[in-house]
């Protein structure tokens, strides 16, 4: 064999590594891929309720304060018939606990708010009335 032929055989074995190493990421894309093709770019109230949990979906359904947007026209719209919220709202609104929020009615442009909420707000925030 000369040296041209060492150097094909080089280059065939370089690019059959490659090809194994693509395949692999191929692999790794396509298990990604439904994650992020599954992303909704609005959500109702109950798609709210199922990824925030921790209260009761009629809570939600009668006070539209504790809704993505604190209550917030802006923040919602009707799809299909139905009260809908954008992605990027819903994103930010799961951020929020009770000690949070009354910053972010106030983010969302939500001044008046139920005094019962304010009080559930302040109490979270000075950490009283919390047992474990």
């Amino acid at each position: 064999m000369n040296n041209f032929d060492l150097e094909l055989k080089t280059i065939q074995l370089q690019n059959e590594k490659l090809l194994r190493e693509l395949e692999e990421v191929q692999k790794k894309l396509e298990a990604v891929q439904p994650q992020t093709e599954n992303v909704k770019e609005f959500y109702t109230i109950e798609d709210c309720w199922r990824m925030k949990g921790g209260c009761a979906l009629n809570t939600l359904k009668t006070n539209r304060t504790l809704l993505p947007g604190a209550g917030s026209r802006k923040y919602s719209a009707f799809v299909g018939g139905r009260l809908c919220f954008p992605r990027e709202e819903v994103m930010r609104w799961l951020k929020v606990t009770d000690a949070d929020y009354l910053e972010y009615a106030r983010s969302c442009g939500v001044t008046i708010l139920p005094e019962k909420y304010v009080r559930l707000a302040e109490k979270a925030k000075n950490g009283t009335g919390v047992t474990i």
